[in-house]
């Protein structure tokens, strides 16, 4: 329980944070798009900071939760931070729920308990093996790699889309990386700064975070954000499967359902975020969502 706790704690603020860092993303120059640049340019605004600080506290949540439990039922619950950004968007587009908004909540929430209900992921091992890294890797760069030539060439919906995929599976290798470097740092400081995951969770999150600013510079929030949010949990699925050995234990007339309650949660996700007031998030100025943000009304 204390493990579901944290990572709907953690998942809460990363939704908060998408909404904070996609204000100024949004409005970034698009000859930054894919550089590191683009990052220098947004660390200047102090809204974008802030989106990074409530980033990195749902990190510190995230990495305390991956230690301690499942990196299936953690990343699993990700999805769930659209439903706390959501509050947020409204605050600040000064929108009103509607009642689609409802009825996606209640489909990505019920598809979520639906799917860790009956597949009730195993806690695994936490360290994979020499193999298993390379199968994960070797994946996940080829996977993303060729999700990102492909954002290049296009642009619109269809960039946002590939580039926020391609984001929701580095986000999930950057969580494996965490799980064990945080087993790693649990035998003693030097054992952690003694192994490599450290070093690369540090490379991916860097590239995780500039694809993310990517993906929410080349188009609307409804198509960046259902993008991540699917991919991510669904590659740490695999990646819990196959690298971490977290079996599911589904009994084998239930198998199908998995499938169509992750099909349900994605549909929530999609309604969720074509939500009047996270679509209002990249329609409206940007003076007037900081003044929403600041409490000033217009």
């Amino acid at each position: 329980m204390l493990v579901v706790i944290m990572a709907l704690g953690a998942t809460s603020l990363f939704g908060v944070s998408n909404v904070l860092m996609h204000v100024k993303a949004r409005a970034a120059p698009a000859e930054h798009s894919l550089r590191p640049t683009l990052l220098v340019h947004l660390a200047r605004q102090p809204l974008w900071l802030a989106g990074i600080g409530t980033q990195m506290a749902g990190f510190g949540l995230q990495a305390t939760a991956l230690g301690l439990g499942s990196l299936t039922v953690v990343q699993a619950l990700g999805p769930v931070g659209l439903l706390l950004a959501l509050p947020l968007a409204a605050r600040v587009s000064h929108k009103r729920f509607r009642g689609a908004d409802w009825v996606g909540a209640v489909a990505t929430v019920g598809g979520l308990a639906a799917f860790l209900a009956i597949a009730a992921p195993s806690k695994g091992v936490p360290v994979p093996t020499a193999s298993a890294w390379s199968v994960l890797l070797a994946a996940t760069v080829a996977g993303s790699g060729a999700l990102i030539a492909m954002g290049r060439r296009l642009s619109g919906a269809a960039r946002a889309v590939a580039l926020g995929t391609a984001c929701g599976a580095v986000l999930a290798l950057t969580a494996a990386f965490t799980k064990t470097a945080a087993n790693r740092f649990s035998h003693g400081f030097l054992t952690g700064v003694a192994s490599w995951e450290p070093y690369a969770l540090a490379v991916s999150g860097l590239l995780g975070i500039l694809l993310m600013q990517s993906s929410f510079q080349a188009g609307d929030l409804e198509w960046s954000l259902p993008a991540m949010a699917v991919a991510n949990p669904v590659v740490s699925v695999i990646a819990g499967t196959v690298a971490f050995h977290e079996h599911l234990s589904a009994p084998a007339g239930t198998v199908a359902i998995l499938p169509v309650s992750l099909a349900v949660v994605l549909a929530g996700v999609v309604v969720l975020a074509r939500s009047p007031a996270l679509v209002a998030i990249y329609e409206e100025p940007a003076g007037e969502l900081r003044a929403g943000l600041e409490g000033v009304p217009r």
